[in-house]
């Protein structure tokens, strides 16, 4: 690690004034502060523009200069001669295994893990690493997750560069590639800060497959192409007593190398130790394991990593490759998805142009995205009223109050008219931020007779196909038919939810809350009656219910439309 390097790139992060659009002059640090104002619910009519984004947070990078600094050297000595190897024992193969793993949380950087280990908020780092990308300090990697070992099955700079399909390099397991949801982003340090001499991902093993290690040491790469000796039943500096016979795997998942050891005999007292030349570039298999043979089991395995990668001498029994290679869900780490980076708000700042494939091949999906739709309640008799201008005016004041609620934890898709299409990762965030739009556009768009603007709102969430239309992420799907058929049925100040976001329980915890008035921002509403909606292009009622800003005196500043009370069963 150059900690040098790294304080001037940090240096750079300070001077970014954040929270606007990256303009990018010669030395690549001009931010422009949004427009967009947030309105936090309270009796001041007035909205002041304000970044959406935080300050730096120098608690997160004094944790990575933290980690950084002891990244010193790891490797070993390693000499010109590419032929050359120098013997290694368990303790010097066991101290740089501790070594490499107590940076292995920046090598690859996880935000979800990274966020766990430093204590800081997971919003927080995401964009802190997204503005370090900005800068060059890091570089942003679309990973897919195998489905089987977990580990990177691919990568690409653009989400929109990713293939529909690709079988992992580890496990050599068959991937489709076509939901967001197991797609990861991870971030890595430029190599001016961290040198790396290595050019792939590790993976995570299973409990099941470690109890089936035979052998498991790690190996330096070398720039040189020399190696390292590392015996078996050798005696002084053994990694292990000598193998027994039989047929092992032998692979590495980070050197992509997969092959099997056939012992075929017991090592005798007066046997020499067999030395077995792993030169990694001819081991890597294509397409097949090939099998190395030796005569016993007291070995020098001679190492040669010339192919720039970190190695690991790892000979396990031969058990069925779903033994040895699946990890299941429950020991997999958390990450950041695809489908959190989309909604987060300074990636929609610093990364519009990340779209995904217009290949009809290699299309997207989020498994549950939220989706949001608005619209003004009587549109049309106010451009009649007011003329198209100070309409628009109008329209564009409450642009503003909708895009500051949605952009903090969601994202806006699109405006269609009057209406507003946004989305959000969870369902709390839409609830919340829709509580919000409702309550302080009528504060923020006065007529001139001193009524206010209101709008209408529908949630819903599920399956939905992400398509670039227009230069950013759409949906298309009956996911998206449904939402807007929801907001259609709304009243004036009144946000419908339905059955399938309110079954999430920390969506159902906000909405409880909004209604007992326990928000952040105080802001009154109450509950509408339960509703079977019967929606055109839907089979079979849809539940809602939902929340309506509560009636209040003129003096307060805002009197709302009187809501009419409907049929249990309404018709869409």
């Amino acid at each position: 690690a150059d900690l040098a390097e790294f304080d001037r790139y940090v240096s750079r992060l300070r001077m970014i004034e954040r929270g606007g659009e990256f303009l990018g002059d010669n030395n690549g640090l001009l931010m422009r502060r949004s427009s967009l104002p947030t309105l936090c619910g309270d009796d001041d009519d007035d909205a002041s523009d304000v970044s959406q984004d935080g300050e730096m947070c120098e608690e997160f990078w004094q944790f990575v200069r933290g980690i950084l600094a002891k990244a010193t050297p790891m490797g070993f000595t390693e000499l010109p001669d590419p032929e050359s190897v120098i013997p290694k024992g368990k303790k010097d193969a066991d101290a740089f295994l501790v070594k490499a793993v107590s940076i292995g949380v920046i090598n690859p950087i996880h935000p979800a893990v990274i966020a766990k280990e430093s204590g800081i908020d997971h919003e927080t780092v995401m964009e802190e690493l997204l503005y370090a990308t900005k800068v060059g300090l890091v570089d942003m990697k679309w990973t897919p997750e195998c489905e089987r070992c977990g580990s990177a099955v691919t990568d690409a700079c653009k989400i929109g560069d990713l293939p529909p399909k690709a079988c992992c390099a580890g496990c050599h397991f068959p991937n489709v590639i076509d939901t967001m949801d197991k797609i990861k982003v991870v971030f890595h340090l430029t190599q001016d800060v961290l040198y790396i001499l290595a050019d792939n991902y590790a993976c995570t093993p299973s409990c099941a497959s470690m109890a089936e290690n035979a052998l498991f040491a790690a190996v330096p790469a070398t720039s040189t192409g020399s190696g390292f000796r590392y015996s078996v039943g050798c005696g002084k500096d053994e990694l292990r007593p000598v193998l027994k016979p039989g047929l092992y795997r032998m692979h590495c998942p980070v050197a992509r190398t997969d092959n099997y050891l056939n012992v075929l005999g017991e090592a005798k007292d007066d046997d020499k130790p067999i030395k077995l030349k792993l030169r990694i570039s001819t081991i890597v298999p294509s397409p097949e394991p090939t099998t190395v043979s030796v005569a016993h089991g007291r070995i020098h395995f001679d190492v040669l990593p010339d192919t720039n990668s970190f190695f690991v001498l790892w000979i396990q029994n031969n058990k069925d490759e779903e033994t040895l290679f699946r990890l299941p869900p429950e020991e997999r780490a958390p990450y950041t998805s695809a489908t959190q980076m989309l909604h987060h708000s300074s990636f929609q700042r610093l990364f519009k142009d990340q779209v995904v494939s217009s290949d009809p091949e290699a299309l997207l999906h989020i498994t549950n995205v939220v989706l949001v739709f608005t619209d003004v309640v009587g549109s049309t008799n106010l451009y009649a009223s007011l003329g198209d201008g100070p309409a628009l005016h109008l329209v564009r004041q409450h642009y503003k109050v909708l895009f500051a609620a949605f952009t903090r934890h969601g994202r806006v898709v699109k405006t269609i008219g009057d209406a507003v299409m946004a989305s959000f990762s969870s369902g709390r965030h839409a609830i919340e931020a829709c509580a919000e739009s409702l309550y302080n556009v009528p504060k923020a768009c006065k007529l001139p007779d001193g009524s206010s603007l209101e709008i209408r709102i529908g949630i819903h969430c599920g399956s939905a196909v992400v398509v670039p239309l227009n230069g950013v992420n759409d949906y298309f799907g009956q996911t998206v038919n449904i939402s807007a058929r929801v907001e259609a049925a709304a009243k004036a100040s009144e946000c419908y939810i339905t059955e399938a976001v309110l079954a999430d329980p920390d969506a159902k915890a906000a909405y409880e809350d909004i209604i007992a008035g326990k928000n952040k921002s105080s802001q009154k509403f109450e509950a509408t009656p339960e509703k079977q909606l019967i929606l055109k292009g839907v089979k079979g009622p849809v539940r809602a219910q939902g929340i309506r800003v509560r009636r209040r005196t003129s003096e307060h500043g805002l009197v709302s439309c009187p809501i009419l009370e409907r049929q249990d069963t309404i018709q869409f």
